[in-house]
């Protein structure tokens, strides 16, 4: 399942680079605020979550993935595809044919990886806790002693 979750994290990462770079062959900048997001949220969260699923913090690790994933899929979905401008899918800046499709099939793959891995790190992520959903606690396991 690690290898898994690491995986789509690995390839959502390249899946942005080449968003990014359909980005920039079209001229479609990020605000400072959409720039300070995806470096934090949807680049660098993911991997250090992958990098902490391998160690004794794995549910830390799964949590921080399927956070920031959710918040890579929210942020994608908002706009490339509900937010009318130019970073959405249907109001493209003009540019050749191959190039916006670059951009619509780099913003669904992000999107759907994103969601993959969001959904496989949650499941994990419980798993990883004896299928409670959450870390036990040593209040619990003093609890469930009595």
């Amino acid at each position: 399942m690690k290898a898994l979750i690491t995986t789509l994290v690995l390839l959502h990462f390249a899946g942005n680079l080449w968003h990014g770079n359909a980005h920039t062959t079209l001229e479609v900048p990020l605000s400072s605020f959409q720039t300070l997001f995806v470096v934090i949220v949807i680049l660098i969260s993911p991997l250090v979550g992958a990098i902490l699923s391998w160690t004794r913090y794995f549910t830390i690790g799964n949590w921080t993935i399927g956070i920031s994933m959710i918040g890579s899929v929210l942020f994608s979905v908002y706009y490339h595809y509900v937010l009318i401008s130019i970073d959405n899918v249907e109001h493209l800046p003009p540019g050749t044919p191959a190039a916006q499709a670059h951009f619509a099939n780099s913003a669904a793959l992000i999107a759907l990886l994103a969601f993959a891995a969001a959904l496989l790190s949650f499941y994990a992520a419980g798993q990883f806790s004896n299928n409670r959903g959450c870390a036990k606690t040593s209040v619990d396991a003093a609890l469930s002693k009595k």
